[in-house]
Formats: C-alpha cells, structure tokens, sequence
C-alpha cells in the first residue's frame, strides 16, 4: 500500500472538506449539517491526536529498548572507531553517532538550603515573583462590589458555540 493510498484511507480529502458551492444555512436540516460537519471535525482531530499519541509512546519505548539492549555495544564500538580515526563522530547512513564534550551541572539536591545560601552569599541568584490569584480577586469582588485599581470587569454576555 502506497502512502497516499493510507492517506486517502485516513485523512478527508478536500473535497470532503470543501461546502458545496450554493449552500446556506437557511433550516434546521442545513444548520444541522453544518452543526454536524464541525462535529465530524473535532472528533477526527481528537482521534488522530490520540493516534499520534500513542505512536509517540510506542517510538519512544522502542528507542529504549534498542539503547538498553545495544546502547552499550554501540557506545564501546563508537569509541573504537573515533580513538582510530582522531575524529569526534562517525556518519552512517541513518544517522550519526559520536561524543559531545558537556559542560559541568549544577544538581540541586535540597533547594531550601540553597536558598538559605543564596540569601547570605549570593542574593541576586535569587527571583522572587508575585502572581495575582484571579479566582481569589474574583470571588472579593463579587462579595463586595469593590474593584480593585487595575483591574476590570466584563459584562456578562453570550457566546455563541457548537457542541
């Protein structure tokens, strides 16, 4: 099978996509089609997002199963290869393997000493950030009427949705 075979099986194509060139939303038949439409829409994009998903998981157990079963073997022979050759990498056909010199990392094992640290020694590795719990500021206002300086209220209105 082709891939445009398994695409044409998988995918609508545009001419499904595509209204037909006189139609209008004039009765309940024909806002029900296009109501329909948009459903056939989400679900589609729902279900090739969950396909997607679940070919990513599957992908990334493969990669692990291949580098516990050979990640060392191809290690150990990449090194063999590259102390011959004076070089850092090797290209093969699918791809390139090789070593990258990594800077050193700094682990944190326990922040709050860290932070302690910083406070004495090092404030300006400090950030400190203040966040507005809008929930909070909300349920104040409609408690009490007050509305805080910056802050603004939107009338209550509909919103027109398909579901």
């Amino acid at each position: 099978m082709t891939t445009s075979e398994v695409t044409s099986m998988t995918s609508p194509t545009s001419a499904e996509c595509e209204p037909p060139e006189t139609f209008a939303v004039e009765d309940a038949a024909s806002a029900n089609w296009v109501v329909r439409k948009i459903i056939e829409a989400r679900n589609y994009a729902k279900h090739v997002k969950s396909w997607a998903e679940a070919e990513v998981r599957r992908a990334e157990r493969e990669e692990q199963l291949f580098l516990y079963h050979y990640g060392h073997q191809l290690e150990t022979w990449a090194r063999s290869q590259i102390a011959v050759g004076r070089r850092k990498c090797i290209k093969l056909p699918a791809g390139t393997i090789g070593f990258r010199t990594e800077p050193p990392k700094l682990e944190v094992a326990d922040e709050a000493k860290v932070i302690t640290w910083c406070r004495q020694a090092l404030p300006d590795a400090l950030r400190i950030e203040t966040h507005v719990l809008k929930s909070l500021v909300k349920d104040h206002v409609q408690q009490t009427g007050e509305i805080p300086d910056g802050a603004n209220v939107t009338v209550a209105g509909q919103r027109f949705y398909v579901r």
